[in-house]
């Protein structure tokens, strides 16, 4: 917006702070593979959790995110969205269920809190939005459709989709809004078609 109202100032200004805050955040919370739950030091804080990749997922979405607008390594997001897709879909439920909120390095589910061993069908279709968004297409679908086969299929709730439910087929909070996230896949996929189109 400030290069678009030609204010210099501001512009530096905001440049500054993304610049210093990518290689705090990168410095902090990046160990090699993925991006801790946090720095806390505690049990949990280098648990993996499934939309770590939230803020990526925003910028691709909005079309920006790329060159000098970059906030996260790409070597960085493709690695964290194979360890959640590794871990917190294919190691969670014989990786039918979608991706758990919270897994443990180890592989199993991450019990610190009441909502880290649920799954959050919005964040669900968010993250298999990233996962396209960056190429792993056939990851995101494999996501996403744990998702859906639980939520229509196992616990038959179609028109009145969950915010989460668990393994044991427990679930909360019916008629949630964030499942429309579904439709940041179909942006994906367009965005995917039409830079492949533009490729020369």
């Amino acid at each position: 917006m400030a290069q678009i109202l030609k204010d210099d100032a501001v512009y530096q200004k905001y440049s500054d702070v993304l610049e210093r805050g990518t290689a705090s955040f990168e410095k902090i919370l990046w160990n090699g593979k993925y991006y801790n739950y946090d720095n806390s030091g505690k049990s949990y804080s280098n648990s993996v959790m499934s939309d770590q990749c939230a803020g990526h997922w925003f910028l691709r979405a909005s079309g920006i995110g790329d060159g000098e607008f970059q906030v996260f390594p790409q070597s960085n997001i493709h690695s964290a969205l194979k360890t959640i897709f590794d871990l917190n879909v294919m190691s969670f439920a014989n990786g039918t269920m979608g991706a758990v909120n919270g897994m443990r390095p180890e592989g199993v589910p991450d019990t610190s809190s009441v909502q880290s061993d649920e799954v959050w069908i919005g964040v669900v279709y968010g993250l298999a939005a990233t996962m396209i968004h960056e190429g792993l297409v056939e990851e995101g679908f494999h996501t996403a459709e744990g998702c859906y086969r639980t939520v229509w299929e196992r616990l038959g709730m179609a028109f009145q989709t969950p915010e989460a439910y668990c393994e044991k087929n427990i679930f909360r909070s019916l008629a949630y809004m964030r499942p429309l996230s579904i439709w940041a896949m179909q942006l994906a996929l367009e965005r995917r078609e039409a830079e492949e189109s533009a490729a020369p």
